[in-house]
């Protein structure tokens, strides 16, 4: 069911701002089992509320977190390497896109909407995961939290206003298109527009999710009905 909590709904979308894990990529569940086996390597049991705890947070927090509350003995630099030498493999071979994903990029980009990533994934494991579905052709930049010219979380808006300026679109005319609560209300307070689409990994907070995203879709499948019927396409 999609739900719109806002009537200004823009009269016509020139660019838009993906999210890429559990948005277009259908990989949540192994980021989130990433930190589980991580920490359990290491001969250390993550305590009960470290799921939902982690859900939240960027890999440098992560990083973070199991350094200065789990005692892994290495500095957060390391941790960070680790943990993506870990998902090399999942973006290379078994990353898999979210059901209907692929449409709503080729609708969007055949309608004439110019397309940027921002994640908090490396750019490496980004390229390398949207390759594997056939979603790298859709985009013109791919932009990432640890990128020299950012080196912030999505906590910050600098990732969304840097790809918003390079797409060159108005914001007025500008989605953001995310799954977590945290970047939804980063994009939110920048004023972008934002659809939300639900993914597993943000159980726990869907309820606040639906409160403050401009639009909330269960699926790709709704969002591509929506946009369709709801956007001035020429």
């Amino acid at each position: 069911m999609t739900i719109s909590n806002n009537q200004n709904i823009p009269l016509r979308i020139s660019g838009a701002i993906f999210d890429l894990d559990g948005t277009i990529l259908d990989t949540m569940e192994q980021w989130d089992t990433l930190g589980l086996r991580y920490l359990q390597d290491n001969n250390i049991e993550p305590k009960q509320d470290f799921l939902d705890r982690i859900g939240t947070m960027s890999l440098r927090e992560s990083a973070q977190l199991f350094h200065d509350e789990y005692g892994v003995p290495l500095e957060v630099d390391q941790i960070i390497e680790d943990l993506v030498d870990r998902l090399r493999n999942l973006y290379l071979k078994e990353a898999k896109a979210k059901p209907g994903a692929i449409e709503t990029l080729r609708f969007l980009k055949r309608s004439g909407v110019d397309l940027a990533v921002a994640t908090a994934t490396t750019r490496e494991l980004a390229v390398n995961g949207l390759r594997l579905v056939g979603g790298l052709e859709f985009f013109s930049e791919i932009f990432s939290c640890r990128d020299p010219r950012i080196k912030e979380s999505k906590r910050s808006p600098k990732i969304y206003n840097l790809a918003r300026k390079f797409l060159g679109s108005p914001l007025r005319e500008t989605i953001v298109v995310e799954d977590a609560l945290y970047a939804l209300e980063t994009a939110k307070k920048a004023g972008f527009f934002i659809v939300a689409i639900e993914d597993p990994s943000e159980r726990t907070r869907k309820e606040q999710i639906q409160k403050i995203a401009d639009v909330y879709v269960n699926n790709h499948f709704e969002l591509h009905e929506w946009l369709q019927n709801n956007i001035r396409w020429e």
